[in-house]
């Protein structure tokens, strides 16, 4: 019972704080190796989860690579992700002096959406990522910087936020794949996210956060894209094969879904995930279904003085 209470106050110490104790650069896969190498008495518990953490930023970094590539344009500009960010962009409805949070911004297309619904009104949006690279090559893009404030952090433990800080949240593609939070794993784990989520959000703030549906087929995405795929003229646009670009995707997609299937990521159902929302406090639930009929999209609020619109 002794060892098992240790272990318990072992696995809450949340990896991005264990691992910053020494190092103030944006988290990298090297430094999580370096940090394994360096401490050679890690009880086997958390070496075991630092090393699926390096695992993922090595699968994560591949991915975001691939996508922010000449071969990742046809996906963002192609037709599944751009009916996917149609419908965040019906949902959400930031305002003129709000506050809005963007977690897991990758090159901030999210903080962009928000930014162009509010009609360039928010008073900021706060981007968090582990790495930040994509995002500060993003602003350096930008002929008009919007005041989106770059900060590094993880969704596997507390946010370096107070109570109560933002209007609204959007969260896409992110919050299903946190495979720890500070050692909970599984549903247990996207709670954990989840319940950071409403406490940094204000009485009657928006969470807008995107997700694939536990049983979705990636056969069926592509059967939707194949006149896409096929188009030559897609091809002329893009200046890649696009066909290549879709075996490309695939791979990514055939390993999100593995990974889904043996519960590393939380691919739940629909009332899963409200039973989980319901529990950390979210009220209102409101759902899209999107890119092919293959994920969803959820929108809920903290009680309080809910918004409209």
């Amino acid at each position: 019972m002794r060892k098992s209470r240790q272990m318990q106050r072992k696995g809450a110490v949340g990896l991005y704080q264990l691992v910053r104790r020494i190092e103030t650069t944006e988290m990298t896969p090297n430094i999580i190796e370096k940090y394994i190498t360096r401490h050679t008495s890690l009880d086997s518990q958390t070496k075991g989860r630092l090393l699926a953490w390096k695992a993922e930023l090595e699968f994560w970094q591949k991915f975001s690579e691939f996508i922010n590539s000449n071969y990742g344009r046809p996906y963002l500009e192609g037709a599944l992700y751009q009916d996917l960010t149609k419908h965040i962009e019906e949902l959400i409805s930031p305002k003129e002096g709000e506050v809005w949070f963007d977690p897991g911004c990758g090159k901030l297309p999210m903080s962009e959406l928000i930014w162009q619904k509010s009609e360039g009104k928010l008073k900021e949006i706060w981007a968090a990522d582990i790495i930040l690279a994509p995002a500060k090559e993003k602003l350096r893009q930008f002929q008009k910087l919007p005041p989106i404030r770059l900060i590094s952090a993880d969704l596997q433990e507390k946010l370096p936020f107070p109570n109560n800080f933002f209007d609204g949240i959007v969260g896409n593609y992110v919050f299903t794949f946190v495979i720890e939070f500070e050692g909970q794993q599984g549903a247990a784990a996207l709670k954990g996210v989840l319940q950071e989520m409403i406490r940094v959000l204000k009485p009657g703030g928006q969470l807008v956060w995107t997700m694939p549906k536990k049983d979705a087929s990636n056969l069926l995405g592509l059967l939707f894209s194949l006149k896409y795929i096929l188009n030559p003229l897609r091809w002329f646009k893009f200046k890649v094969f696009v066909p290549l670009t879709a075996i490309k995707t695939a791979k990514y997609t055939r390993q999100i879904e593995k990974k889904g299937k043996r519960g590393i990521y939380n691919l739940l159902t629909k009332r899963e995930y409200e039973e989980i929302l319901a529990s950390v406090g979210f009220v209102n639930p409101e759902w899209r279904t999107t890119f092919a009929g293959q994920c969803w999209v959820n929108k809920v609020y903290k009680p309080g003085t809910i918004c409209s619109g």
